[in-house]
């Protein structure tokens, strides 16, 4: 009987962690793993035509939400297909962090499964990374017969509408719903960079501390 194969496209930013070799040793005398490495334009592992998963340390996800960097991010995996985002670490870590508030971690997990509908899984550390991507890319290509990947993900063209709530989304602690309400009272951008700070508390669960935040960000020179 020959030997069967399956793919895990890695993308090259995540050279540098041991997952990749992790997922090397979990070859056996059934199936080989092959790692492929790739640059990829959204996530970090593609594990089948239409799955592409995003990996994230805590440290990783702790940055990102501060920079407003994961908005994006899941902006562009909710383009895929199918996707889901990995967190490595133990999650009651990030509720003791010095570098986030709870309540914006909360939303922002809370955002990642009801607003973007992406599948979110935990993982202790590398080696259970490893071993929850070649468990998926098991059951996706040696149900499907094939572990040729054809597809490469592009990102799909975002509408008027769409790029308005990205914009509005990068701005620190406006999440998916808030960013909505901001646009539906303000109707465009341009309306809310003009907006003073007593028009934009109008909009509900907008408090001051975020106003502040989107007016000095509007007016600040580079």
């Amino acid at each position: 009987m020959p030997l069967k194969e399956i793919n895990i496209i890695c993308d090259t930013r995540e050279k540098a962690s041991s997952v990749l070799s992790e997922i090397s040793l979990l070859s056996d005398n059934d199936i080989k793993v092959n790692v492929i490495l790739e640059q990829l334009s959204v996530g970090d592992y593609q594990i089948s035509d239409d799955i592409v998963i995003e990996r994230k340390t805590l440290s990783d996800l702790e940055t990102s939400i501060i920079d407003g960097r994961i908005f994006s991010q899941l902006q562009d995996l909710s383009f895929v297909k199918r996707s889901a985002l990995i967190i490595e670490g133990d999650p009651f870590l990030l509720y003791n962090s010095k570098r986030i508030n709870g309540k914006a971690l909360i939303g922002l997990i809370t955002s990642v499964g009801l607003n973007y509908r992406i599948p979110l899984f935990f993982t202790k550390n590398q080696k259970q990374t490893a071993l929850f991507l070649c468990t998926m890319a098991k059951k996706e290509q040696l149900k499907n017969g094939t572990s040729e990947s054809k597809l490469r993900y592009q990102k799909n063209k975002m509408s008027g509408t769409q790029f308005q709530l990205f914009i509005m989304q990068s701005f620190p602690d406006v999440g998916p719903t808030l960013a909505k309400s901001i646009l539906k009272e303000f109707k465009s951008i341009k309306n809310i960079s003009n907006a003073s700070i007593e028009d934009l508390l109008k909009v509900p669960k907008l408090g001051p501390k975020k106003a502040q935040k989107i007016k000095y960000l509007f007016e600040r020179e580079y």
